[in-house]
């Protein structure tokens, strides 16, 4: 793609997920995106035929950009259940200072677009989320008899619902806040006794990280 091409994109995906983000799905039209970047309707058809296809791709970058936060974040963090954490706090991060990223989830919880341009949606973060459980399973992190597939669809599912709180709030407040608060309540579920302390002193010396910017990020 010609950069020049390639920043007229950009640009439409921006405007996009602005509107998206404040509006919703059904409450967007191509005009208004038009409208609010001064991108030309003749250069928003030629990059997306029709909103449901925008939206999807907006959804494919939320995709794409935690897949590379958990890329970044893995070399660092030999013990996957620490990654586990840094990388839900990434993500909370992202999505407090991510337009896009805000954007992505919306469109998730708002419209059916996986039936015919995506995966059935969080089916990655699911299997992400398990196979990192399991590793820790192996490291010793886990207590016995913990049940990684259930544990991680059940991670996802109070993830994206504290997201979901932060938006229906009026804007992503406090979003690292809320997952240090998930990881609190769900750890002494999770972890052997002896490992506990550890993890929860992590969550204290890393909760002030709600001022700081996402790996990838400045």
């Amino acid at each position: 793609m010609q950069e020049r091409a390639r920043r007229t994109r950009e640009t439409i995906l921006r405007a996009a997920a602005a509107a998206f983000e404040a509006n919703g799905y059904g409450a967007t039209t191509l005009q208004e995106i038009t409208r609010h970047e001064d991108v030309s309707k003749g250069a928003l058809y030629f990059h997306f035929p029709d909103k449901e296809t925008l939206a999807a791709t907006i959804v494919a970058e939320y995709d794409a950009l935690w897949r590379g936060l958990l890329a970044e974040l893995r070399p660092r963090h030999p013990r996957a259940l620490v990654l586990l954490v840094e990388f839900s706090w990434a993500v909370g991060l992202a999505f407090r200072d991510n337009p896009p990223a805000r954007a992505g989830i919306r469109l998730l919880l708002e419209t059916r677009l996986y039936e015919s341009h995506t995966r059935p949606p969080h089916t990655g973060w699911i299997a992400e989320t398990a196979a990192l459980l399991a590793e820790a399973g192996r490291q010793g992190d886990l207590a016995p008899g913990v049940n990684t597939a259930d544990v991680a669809r059940f991670v996802v599912a109070t993830f994206t619902g504290l997201q979901q709180i932060v938006i229906l709030d009026g804007g992503p407040a406090d979003p690292v806040g809320c997952v240090t608060t998930m990881w609190r309540c769900l750890l002494p579920g999770l972890v052997p006794p002896e490992r506990l302390p550890g993890l929860l002193d992590l969550l204290d010396t890393r909760g002030s990280m709600t001022g700081h910017a996402a790996p990838g990020h400045t």
